[in-house]
Formats: structure tokens, C-alpha cells, sequence
């Protein structure tokens, strides 16, 4: 029987487990084997967390996807920036993308509003722009991240992604970060389905969310 590998995609300024929403997921598919990386650089010692432009992180997906030897069963899941360097990738020799919460734009504007509104924060595009986040840590963000993306265009990103593997959107119903998303123009070979919740489906939303992605993963 080939081995199943989910590789994890995260989101923005987080750090590899997502904040405990994909370490939800593997504990509930301990048939698979399961890789987490971190796309940014964390310092421990300074409790921060410096962002990478979407071009790194791009290449450090590949870099995980190319480790993988054999003919292993593989799937990805990606979490909301995560997504869109998941579909900047172009995977290949994966059979399943599942997307959770993600971004229907890449809104600069819309991400500068929610994080940058924040006691403490500084936002400077040209420069060094340096956020509080909730778990105590501060978000350092260089310009080349924000340079990094301009001109994106997520429906059209996302649209090249069932020419390569299956896949499924899960949208959360209550997403604080994102607002109201409009997949209006997604290819029609992708699937979208919506779930109570917050960005992260927190709290009460978590088990429907894991249950979802263990279903998806297992009988796919």
C-alpha cells in the first residue's frame, strides 16, 4: 500500500502548526504521515516572527513537495495566505488541494485594516512594519513582502489548480479576517463548501472543520 503524506500549507505570520488548527487535523488521521514546516524565521530569543515574500515561501513548498520519494498518496492542505502560495506552486503529483478560509483577493488594504489597527502596530510599506499578535509575539513584515503582492490575482490562481489535483474549498461562514468572499468566478471543477466559524475555526467550529478534512483526506 503506498504511504499517504499530507504536507500543510499556513497561513500569514503564523507559525507551522497554524496555531494548533493542523495539529487538530493530524491527531485525527494518524493513518498518515504528516509535514509541517514554517515558512517564516522565527526568533525564539526576540519572540518574533519575521515574514517571508510570497516567492520564498513558494519555494519552500516545492522544496517540501520534491523531498517526498516514491509513490506516495499525497494531499495538501492549506490554510488562508497558505492557499494562495499552495496555488503560486502549481504542485504536482498530488491528488488532492484542500483550501480552508481562503482569501478571494489579495487585498494589502484589507490586511493593513485588521492587523494594523492594533496598539503597538507600525505599518510602513516602504519599510519594516512590525505588528502585536494575540500569543504575545510580534510580527515583523519586510517591504519585499509587500511588494511580493502586487499584481496577484487569487480566481485566477486558483482556477490553473484542478488542471493538477482535486479541489475543495472550505469557506468559514463568520470569517473575521476575510469578510464576505466571492468565489463567484472560480472554476466550476472546484468544489466549495461553507462552515460555521471563524477564520481559524475556533472553539465550537474546530471539530466540524477536522471532521470535514478527515473525511476529505481518507476517502478521497
Amino acid at each position: 500500500m503506498s504511504k499517504h503524506v499530507v504536507i500543510y500549507s499556513h497561513g500569514f505570520g503564523v507559525r507551522k502548526d497554524d496555531r494548533g488548527l493542523f495539529t487538530d487535523i493530524a491527531d485525527a488521521i494518524p493513518e498518515a504521515n504528516h509535514v509541517m514546516f514554517d515558512y517564516n524565521h522565527v526568533d525564539e530569543r526576540a519572540n518574533t516572527l519575521t515574514v517571508s515574500p510570497l516567492q520564498e515561501q513558494v519555494q519552500k513548498l516545492r522544496e517540501q513537495l520534491e523531498k517526498i520519494e516514491g509513490d506516495a498518496i499525497i494531499d495538501v492542505v492549506a490554510h488562508s495566505q497558505g492557499c494562495l502560495i499552495a496555488a503560486l506552486a502549481k504542485p504536482q503529483n498530488v491528488r488532492q488541494i484542500l483550501c480552508l478560509a481562503p482569501p478571494d483577493n489579495v487585498d494589502t488594504e484589507r490586511l493593513i485594516n485588521f492587523f494594523g489597527n492594533r496598539e503597538g502596530s507600525i505599518v510602513d510599506l516602504e519599510g519594516q512594519s512590525r505588528i502585536p499578535r494575540c500569543d504575545g509575539t510580534t510580527t515583523i513584515i519586510p517591504s519585499a513582502y509587500w511588494q511580493s503582492l502586487k499584481g496577484l490575482d487569487a480566481i485566477r490562481l486558483y482556477n490553473r489548480l484542478p488542471d493538477l489535483a482535486k479541489v475543495k474549498f472550505v469557506i468559514a461562514n463568520d470569517d473575521e479576517v476575510l469578510g464576505m468572499s466571492n468565489f463567484d468566478n472560480t472554476d466550476e471543477r472546484i468544489e466549495l463548501a461553507q462552515l460555521d466559524g471563524s477564520h481559524d475555526f475556533t472553539d465550537e467550529a474546530r471539530q466540524p472543520l477536522v471532521d470535514l478534512v478527515r473525511n476529505e483526506l481518507l476517502n478521497a
